[in-house]
């Protein structure tokens, strides 16, 4: 495989339209681009063959939102969800990765495919941070990452679960 796949952006415009008015789409963009890169290291690293995608969404019912917190780069709201503690999506969006393209897929394929879960919250205009949820398939690796919103509008990785294991620095926020 070439070096291009780390150029394949990931095709916003598949969720732009789905996005609600209270969604804020910096985040989106920010958030997708930040995961998406993750993924395609990944894939990089162990494609050997198989078949890979993302099922990204938006959830809008956090389990205690306000009780459980994420403690990293000054906290965020946990993202957990409802259902054995994982958020559910109120609408999602299937894309495979195949030939260093994103394609939309309306099922996932029949062989056993990794698939990266990407959950973001929903009514993200009316906040200053957001924990976005993700979490590979097969297995169960859950990588959080936290986003604040800087004072131009732009959103920022400030923090990623799995920094201690993988090494990842992110940039704090400046003041």
């Amino acid at each position: 495989m070439t070096n291009s796949a780390f150029n394949a952006a990931f095709p916003f415009a598949a969720v732009e339209a789905i996005l609600s008015a209270e969604d804020d789409p910096i985040l989106w963009r920010a958030a997708l681009s930040v995961v998406s890169d993750d993924f395609l290291q990944r894939y990089k690293r162990e494609s050997k063959n198989k078949s890979w995608g993302v099922v990204v969404g938006a959830c809008s019912h956090w389990l205690w939102p306000h009780k459980a917190t994420w403690a990293k780069a000054g906290g965020f709201a946990y993202p957990e969800g409802y259902r054995n503690y994982k958020p559910e999506f109120d609408w999602s969006v299937t894309l495979l990765f195949r030939d260093e393209q994103w394609l939309p897929s309306v099922r996932t394929p029949k062989k056993r495919p990794t698939l990266l879960r990407v959950v973001i919250p929903s009514r993200t205009l009316r906040h200053k941070k957001a924990a976005i949820y993700t979490r590979w398939h097969p297995g169960d690796e859950t990588i959080l990452y936290g986003f604040r919103k800087k004072l131009d509008g732009d959103w920022r990785c400030v923090a990623a679960s799995d920094e201690a294991a993988r090494g990842r620095v992110l940039l704090p926020m400046p003041d």
